[in-house]
């Protein structure tokens, strides 16, 4: 029993610890952890890949525009955390959480999809076998 006791004690005091390092840490986040990341490989490894200049283009346009957009959603997103949590410490209605909540799911579903968009543009941009190399770089073949 005294050693539940401990190990319960162990337990509440590594919690609120762990979820402080979560919450401050470098990732404090979470949000559109990638499913596959292929943006970054592909742009230190074009020569690698034998990215032709039509295709260098259509990186470097990307690399000015998609990440500022991922940004953005994931600013939203966390702000919509900041409220929900306000709203849950302030006692707001069970509707308002529910709809903030729906937001920010539809938010994270967002975000995930526009990694899986991305693999899917790099697929139509690259040939099969560029395409096939840059999986390999990745760790993902």
């Amino acid at each position: 029993m005294k050693r539940f006791v401990l190990s319960a004690a162990a337990l509440a005091i590594a919690l609120p610890v762990t979820g402080l390092a979560q919450q401050n840490g470098p990732d404090r986040t979470a949000l559109s952890q990638p499913v596959i990341a292929l943006t970054g490989v592909l742009n230190k490894n074009a020569d690698a890949v034998g990215l032709d200049e039509d295709q260098r283009a259509i990186l470097a346009d990307w690399i000015a525009t998609m990440p500022a957009q991922r940004k953005a959603l994931e600013d939203e997103t966390l702000a919509l955390r900041a409220d929900l949590r306000a709203a849950i410490i302030s006692n707001a209605p069970k509707e308002e959480r529910e709809a903030i909540a729906a937001r920010i799911g539809e938010n994270e579903t967002a975000l995930v999809m526009m990694r899986s968009n991305c693999a899917d543009h790099w697929r139509n941009v690259l040939t099969p076998d560029q395409f096939a190399m840059l999986l390999e770089l990745a760790g993902a073949a």
